[in-house]
């Protein structure tokens, strides 16, 4: 994987500028289609906004990215990215269920084509932002398996840069 140069806070400023300006979901878009069960996106009913997620919000919903819908996943997206960013090396498993949310997996996965749905409203500025998240945690010590394993396996591909 290439080397990163961009520093945290030039790519928490990324992130932030690209999806700027969204409104959050309304409750009936929060859950995706295929999803049965809402449990783990009980906090955000109520336009919850992404800005104004707290850390024990994102600690306790890390698992709300695998059943947000599109338009959910896109709006909620850069508060993981950011708590992401600022807390690496927490012991916490929010970095890395954010980084498996990026991963479609293989083609040959059961579920691939579910989690890719997640990335249908991305913009293409969302998607840079996406693409150097993931470059910048590629040689990361824990996490950078997982950044390698959702570039491979979907972002490269994209041909976003």
């Amino acid at each position: 994987m290439p080397k990163v140069t961009t520093t945290t806070e030039a790519l928490a400023t990324q992130i932030i500028a690209a999806f700027d300006g969204l409104d959050p979901p309304a409750d009936d878009e929060l859950l995706h289609p295929e999803c049965m069960d809402d449990v783990d996106i009980l906090e955000f009913y109520g336009g919850v906004k992404w800005h104004e997620m707290t850390d024990q919000m994102i600690l306790y919903s890390y698992a709300a990215p695998t059943a947000f819908s599109p338009k959910a996943f896109q709006y909620y997206l850069p508060a993981f990215l950011i708590w992401t960013l600022r807390n690496s090396d927490s012991p916490e498993y929010a970095s890395e269920s954010i980084l498996l949310a990026l991963d479609p997996g293989t083609s040959k996965e059961m579920l691939h084509e579910f989690r890719k749905s997640k990335f249908n409203h991305l913009t293409h500025a969302q998607k840079e932002a996406v693409l150097s998240f993931l470059y910048y945690f590629s040689d990361h010590p824990d996490l950078g398996e997982f950044a390698e394993a959702a570039l491979v396996n979907y972002w490269i591909e994209q041909g976003v840069r």
